[in-house]
């Protein structure tokens, strides 16, 4: 007994039969999951659009970087003028012209939604994504005239709304519009604003890349294959075509075709620094260690400061078993750019597989924890961080108000879920922390350690 409480005081199996066997655990699982999901999903679907939350810094710019236009916006931002220029002007105008003035009021409006759109971009530039995102979504708003719906002139005026726009912005702001819906996992909101710029500029490789990542959002993976072929039929050489379609091949399983794809993106871009990280990972899951070495070696002569180059590094050297030369990697990745989560996460499953030294009995689960911790500071979204640190903290819960707070730190995780797959996992752990809980509640237990 002693032994057993010992074991599951550190997170080990128990020895001997369960009192439960495992089956009907899952048997539990599965029997309450639908409800549970229903709650959560209820919940969530009860937040308004701009309630919702923003993936991190990070992870918007490493999706921005991986389209074709990226550096092309940039520049524009750049030169285009400072937030203040843009914030004057928008300061300068007039706040409120009667409706009942037509032409005035169109035009103040195009004005209005044309400056908003240009200091979102600059926002966007600085890396402020909340902020950009307020105020593409404040300028579609407008030129969509959201507050005049039901108005018996309202498909007058949002038509000469968009006509006094010049019509490469607003071709613009419905593409970020539909960019900051697709960060918040708007799908069909998303696929509405993408299809309408789409209309304007049928010709438009990226806009059909980006439509296929919605649909590859949505699992429609039959859907997304097809726009992206659609793209690379306008643009062979679409490096953002190529490097999606990967990632939806490498989902599909073709490994091969995934290949195919980044080695053609490479030849036609060498310094396309994602394809070759991208490519790394197609040899890692083949098991090609050398390949992926190359690769990655191939990618820090492009970019020797890249926290993903060390974060792969790291990886590899995981997958060896050589925990200690992993960790090593994985806090230059943390030091390259401390907003990448990524590393937090492989660090600590690297400190809690390394054997202990030094006559201690069990790997150093504080410091894992604390960088788990640190992944979901700098990433609240990152769904890894939240499944290994609900797991390890639960194991290591001396009391049950420690057990309790791994209830708290999933139902944090839950109001960041993105996709079906990620609010399964969470809701089955939630499940299982709470029964535990509740059982031990019911036999007067003080802990879930066995007494």
């Amino acid at each position: 007994m002693h032994d057993n409480r010992d074991k599951i005081r550190l997170g080990l199996p128990p020895s001997g039969s369960p009192p439960v066997p495992q089956s009907k655990i899952e048997e539990l699982v599965v029997a309450i999951l639908p409800a549970e999901m229903e709650r959560v999903e209820r919940e969530m679907a009860g937040k308004k659009l701009e309630e919702r939350a923003l993936p991190s810094t990070y992870t918007i710019l490493q999706l921005l970087k991986s389209f074709s236009g990226f550096n092309k916006w940039m520049g524009e931002a750049a030169r285009g003028g400072t937030v203040e220029k843009f914030t004057a002007q928008l300061e300068d105008l007039l706040e409120h012209v009667p409706r009942k003035n037509a032409v005035a009021f169109v035009d103040n409006v195009a004005v209005r939604s044309t400056l908003l759109y240009q200091r979102g971009k600059r926002y966007a530039f600085e890396k402020e994504f909340k902020k950009a995102v307020k105020d593409f979504d404040e300028a579609f708003d407008l030129v969509e005239d959201v507050r005049g719906v039901g108005e018996p002139d309202h498909d007058e005026i949002k038509k000469g709304i968009s006509d006094a726009m010049e019509k490469e912005d607003y071709a613009r702001l419905l593409e970020w519009a539909g960019m900051c819906r697709h960060l918040r996992y708007d799908l069909k909101g998303a696929m509405v604003c993408y299809e309408r710029c789409s209309e304007l500029e049928p010709d438009n490789p990226e806009l059909l890349v980006k439509k296929a990542g919605v649909k590859l959002d949505g699992s429609q993976h039959s859907d997304a294959e097809k726009l992206f072929a659609d793209a690379l039929a306008l643009n062979p050489s679409a490096s953002d075509a190529l490097l999606h379609r990967a990632n939806l091949r490498m989902l599909q399983q073709r490994v091969a075709d995934a290949e195919s794809d980044l080695q053609t993106c490479i030849k036609l871009y060498p310094n396309n620094l994602l394809a070759r990280l991208r490519l790394a990972t197609v040899y890692m899951a083949k098991e090609d260690i050398d390949g992926a070495k190359r690769m990655l070696e191939q990618a820090a002569e492009y970019d020797p400061d890249s926290s993903e180059v060390h974060c792969y590094r790291g990886e590899l050297h995981f997958t060896r078993g050589e925990f200690e030369e992993a960790k090593g990697e994985f806090e230059k990745a943390m030091k390259c750019d401390q907003s990448n989560p990524t590393p937090y996460v492989n660090s600590a499953l690297a400190v809690i597989n390394t054997p202990p030294t030094g006559g201690a009995m069990v790997p150093n689960f504080a410091e894992a924890v604390t960088l788990l911790e640190k992944a979901i500071q700098v990433d609240p979204m990152y769904h890894a961080a939240y499944v290994q640190l609900g797991q390890m903290k639960l194991s290591m819960a001396t009391d049950l108000t420690k057990a309790k707070e791994v209830i708290d730190l999933y139902d944090r995780g839950l109001e960041y879920c993105r996709t079906p797959e990620e609010l399964k996992d969470i809701c089955s752990m939630r499940i299982l922390t709470m029964a535990q809980i509740d059982a031990a509640h019911a036999l007067h237990m003080e802990t879930l350690n066995m007494q």
